[in-house]
């Protein structure tokens, strides 16, 4: 609250402080507006209902910006690698489409990074903080589904009527000769595609975040993977491939996991193998996958 007098200097009166300058919209390549609160989150971030301002083409149109829930994001790199998650996952949708003919190709949103350049209310604790970097991608409507968790785990729509979805992750195991695997398969499914969003990598080099649970993952999914039409001539690890490699303490522990997140939106627990059970998976999965 600012103080000023005018004329007589008895006459005093107060007035509010002008409020912060927005920024031109025309000044950015993307530009959004979102509401207060969130209304969904996940295991590492928060999602965030907004509006598109630029590009033009997207004017209007809603969408959905996400901030970290951990810690705050202040560097634009620190998106990097959601960034090539998003962007690596996208070209094996368009591999796995043309490889399997499907008639419901699958397809990942398209990720921007922004940053908050004009709070409203500063006094709100919900959403980005001034200056924060945070994700923004189209709004998908319709049915919003889980399908596979970030361990690689299928709910039971996935095994029996959205099959394309374990058979993209076997496929993209293979296709990356066993370094790779698509997972965390979650979005909307309409009469013509699948639009999925968050995608999730597990991997052997364990350089995709904190969400790539690596080789664990990868033999969760192959535990109970049963190949559908899609996959079937694919090569796979069989369960004696590697069950037989895992002590019987955290082969019980993997099953108890797998109880625990089956019908569960994300994971609160997690399993790491140790070193001798993981190279020795690591070397047998990726000589099946080269076959």
């Amino acid at each position: 609250m600012g103080q000023s007098t005018s004329g007589n200097s008895s006459s005093n009166y107060t007035t509010k402080p002008a409020a912060p300058a927005r920024p031109n919209p025309d000044d950015y390549e993307s530009y959004v507006r979102w509401e207060g609160g969130k209304f969904a989150e996940g295991r590492f971030r928060y999602a965030i209902k907004g509006t598109w301002i630029r590009p033009r083409s997207k004017e209007g149109q809603h969408c959905v910006v996400k901030h970290s829930k951990a810690s705050y994001t202040w560097k634009q790199t620190d998106w990097d690698t959601t960034v090539k998650i998003y962007k690596e996952a996208e070209e094996l949708a368009k591999g796995f489409n043309t490889f399997s003919g499907t008639d419901r190709p699958v397809h990942f949103t398209e990720v921007v990074v922004v940053k908050c350049l004009y709070r409203k209310d500063p006094s709100n604790p919900s959403g980005p903080r001034l200056n924060e970097y945070c994700t923004t991608e189209d709004y998908l409507y319709g049915n919003f589904k889980k399908w596979v968790n970030n361990y690689g785990v299928c709910s039971d729509e996935a095994l029996n009527t959205a099959t394309t979805m374990p058979a993209f992750m076997h496929w993209s195991w293979y296709h990356t000769g066993g370094e790779k695997m698509i997972a965390d398969l979650q979005g909307v499914r309409s009469d013509k595609a699948y639009t999925l969003t968050d995608p999730v990598i597990l991997s052997l080099s364990g350089g995709y975040g904190a969400t790539d649970m690596g080789v664990e993952g990868m033999a969760i999914f192959f535990l109970f993977h049963k190949c559908n039409s899609f996959c079937e001539k694919l090569p796979k690890p069989s369960v004696n491939d590697f069950k037989s490699q895992i002590p019987q303490a955290e082969l019980r522990s993997c099953m108890q996991l797998v109880a625990s997140v089956r019908q569960a939106t994300t994971y609160t627990c997690e399993l790491r193998l140790s070193v001798q059970v993981r190279v020795q998976l690591v070397a047998r999965f990726r000589a099946i996958a080269s076959k």
